[in-house]
């Protein structure tokens, strides 16, 4: 039984990198309208696959079952901005002093994340699972804006 475990788990972990690999998702318990409009305004705003965590899990649907199994037990303040990379999910909140911030500050964090690495946590590939490891403590969601020189 649980070579069958292994392989199921391993084969929704191929579906998931393979089909969200180099994009963002961003898991949420609800949008406000005016928010997910500004959103949609931007340039590209509409390239993050945005995923309500309030939906059950569907253990057939493997970024349900990433985002039941390893996003939310990371209890991070929702919603969560998730940045899929080749094997790993870097995952940081989008609450600046408890408030949401403007979907324009999405793409300051994504370069943030990606060049200063700076995410509340890293969920790493291995075999049949993915590891965390921990990053920013959870207040810490400061982010700064390079204008370049």
């Amino acid at each position: 039984m649980r070579a069958i475990t292994v392989r199921r788990d391993r084969r929704r972990l191929d579906w998931f990198f393979s089909r969200y690999r180099g994009r963002t998702l961003i898991v949420h318990q609800g949008l406000a309208l005016d928010w997910l409009e500004e959103l949609l305004k931007l340039g590209g705003g509409g390239r993050h696959f945005r995923f309500d965590a309030r939906k059950p899990l569907d253990t057939k649907n493997a970024a349900s079952w990433v985002v039941h199994r390893y996003i939310l037990p990371l209890e991070l303040p929702l919603p969560v901005l998730c940045d899929v990379g080749g094997d790993t999910v870097a995952v940081r909140h989008l609450l600046t002093r408890g408030r949401l911030g403007h979907p324009a500050d999405i793409a300051w964090i994504l370069d943030d994340m990606r060049n200063k690495s700076r995410v509340h946590a890293t969920l790493i590939r291995e075999a049949r699972h993915l590891a965390t490891r921990p990053g920013l403590p959870v207040a810490d969601n400061t982010y700064e804006i390079d204008f370049g020189d």
